[in-house]
């Protein structure tokens, strides 16, 4: 009777211990699955990849309108030779110098806010910030940018000045199809005419 009743007891304590054994278990498959679920739904990096979305600003060379002649430097080097030109007709309301590297792309740069004021490309080697570069064929130009800024508008005739694109801030983005007429305006522009010269500058500097 005892033994039977040692028996009994014994196999009530392993049915105890097997039950919280079993319910320690569940606990740790809940904790891991829970971790899981962080572990998915986390995204590194989201907030940097908005943030960085916004309107592009208008470059040549990597150079933008109003950068300091350090950033000039920074991005282009210091291999130069620079000249001189006085505000004759007060385009720029102030004097500036020109730093000219290679004949291949030069900035203008004002003598007193010590900021680009021009910028002037005459070589593939250097792309607008939607990659236009001299040599490009107008209709990859126009196709490029008439799907992004509007073309300029003459103060004179009010005709579009094709190859003329104007940002919202008045800056002005000029592909010259023929440098030989020694006008900017251009004229008589075919699919496959090439860019020979391409201008950054704002609006304002041209009537």
């Amino acid at each position: 009777m005892i033994r039977k009743a040692i028996f009994i007891i014994l196999a009530v304590m392993l049915f105890i211990t097997s039950g919280c054994t079993g319910a320690n278990n569940k606990g740790d498959t809940n904790n891991k699955g829970d971790k899981d679920i962080i572990e998915v739904t986390e995204t590194p990096g989201q907030d940097a990849e908005i943030s960085q979305n916004g309107e592009t600003v208008p470059s040549l060379g990597g150079i933008s309108l109003g950068d300091s002649s350090e950033k000039v430097i920074e991005v282009l080097g210091d291999k130069y030779s620079e000249t001189a030109e006085p505000d004759i007709l007060g385009a720029f309301n102030e004097d500036i110098v020109i730093w000219n590297y290679n004949n291949a792309i030069n900035v203008s740069i004002g003598k007193r806010s010590g900021k680009v004021l021009r910028v002037v490309s005459n070589s593939p080697d250097y792309k607008t910030d939607l990659g236009i570069k001299v040599g490009d064929d107008a209709d990859t130009v126009f196709e490029t940018y008439r799907s992004e800024l509007k073309e300029a508008v003459s103060r004179h005739n009010d005709e579009t000045l094709e190859g003329w694109f104007l940002t919202e801030d008045e800056i002005v983005v000029i592909f010259d199809f023929d440098k030989s007429d020694d006008a900017l305006v251009n004229s008589d522009i075919t699919p496959d005419t090439r860019v020979e010269e391409i201008i950054l500058s704002k609006w304002k500097y041209y009537n």
